[in-house]
């Protein structure tokens, strides 16, 4: 009777901690690197320069010689400009998620929310656990789900000295340059397929705002704003995503004719990318770019009601934002985020 008692109360334990921090259960997820990824709360000391390299070192400190031969990279390295948001289907251009124990695993997601907001981090999560909804039957698919998202680190994680993250898999390419506090996402890359989806009860919508905002921005602009916005009622693609690392001259309505609540929702939409880096970084970040609102021009090309398939652009002197439904779907979306002064954190290291 008592051994009865102690394999329940084991049982009512293991059920508790498989469904710690969100309520969901590891029968919700397809991998125990999705699970990690889903339900773990990660430890943040906070966003210093001192704090993301200790969340870094950390990181490489719970990985096997061969997994550190994977991870790291030289600053210089060729590696950091030839991300991807294809699905990989080899073992090169970093350490795969799915290869990191349950240790490194929390130590990766301590990592990454050290360099990321907290609405940041669960946005990166929300799009890697939107990948999974592409395996078959939650079997593994070469490529595709949690597990073949790749990470690198470039350079040695320093308070003081410059260093990169790069994490990239399908729908994702997120590079970050870090120098003591300063740090830029640009370039990055982030999509969602499919763009709703649930675990257990609760409804995941990663890329929420970028839709909603800009829906709702279109719909405030007047017939003249709208005839210089509007360039075309099918949607266009990406001018200038991964592995196209060039900035057009896109074209669009001038954000100087913008009024108070137009520009109130522009700001809004820019810090769904922004936004993903830590307060302290993306309030400065923000607070140069409102400066740069009269130079910026908003462009749209497709059906102007909320569910159509459509492209958008936001472009000023020192920032490229593109969104595109993909396939003719709006359940298919990819978006780019670029600085063109500041590409892969140039800027930074040259302070």
């Amino acid at each position: 009777m008592h051994r009865r008692i102690l394999l329940a109360a084991a049982l009512a334990f293991a059920q508790c901690q498989a469904m710690a921090h969100d309520g969901h259960k590891s029968s919700d997820y397809v991998s125990e690197a999705s699970h990690i990824v889903g339900s773990y709360a990660p430890k943040v000391s906070g966003h210093s320069g001192k704090n993301m390299a200790d969340a870094a070192n950390a990181f490489v400190a719970s990985l096997d010689q061969p997994q550190r031969d994977k991870v790291l990279e030289e600053l210089t390295s060729a590696e950091r400009q030839q991300w991807t948001n294809l699905p990989q289907r080899s073992g090169n251009g970093g350490l795969a998620l799915g290869k990191c124990n349950e240790k490194q695993m929390r130590a990766f997601c301590d990592l990454m929310a050290t360099l990321l907001s907290k609405k940041g981090y669960q946005k990166i999560c929300d799009v890697m656990l939107a990948d999974d909804q592409l395996l078959e039957g939650g079997n593994p698919r070469p490529g595709f789900g949690t597990e073949d998202f790749f990470v690198v680190l470039f350079g040695k994680p320093s308070a003081f000295e410059p260093w990169g993250f790069q994490l990239d898999g399908h729908h994702l390419g997120l590079n970050l340059s870090i120098h003591g506090d300063k740090i830029t996402l640009a370039p990055s890359h982030t999509g969602a397929q499919p763009v709703k989806f649930k675990i257990g009860d609760q409804e995941i919508r990663p890329l929420a705002g970028e839709n909603d905002i800009a829906f709702e921005l279109v719909g405030t602009l007047s017939d003249v704003q709208k005839n210089a916005a509007i360039l075309s009622d099918r949607k266009g693609n990406l001018a200038a995503g991964p592995g196209n690392d060039r900035i057009p001259q896109l074209q669009g309505v001038s954000c100087s004719t913008f009024t108070e609540t137009q520009l109130s929702l522009l700001e809004q939409l820019i810090d769904e990318w922004v936004g993903i880096l830590p307060p302290e970084q993306a309030q400065l970040r923000m607070a140069a770019l409102k400066n740069e609102f009269s130079e910026m021009t908003f462009g749209w090309r497709g059906g102007t009601t909320d569910g159509s398939d459509i492209y958008y652009s936001i472009q000023g002197p020192t920032v490229l934002i593109e969104y595109a439904a993909q396939d003719r779907s709006a359940n298919h979306i990819h978006t780019i985020y670029r600085d063109p002064t500041n590409a892969y954190g140039n800027q930074l290291e040259d302070q």
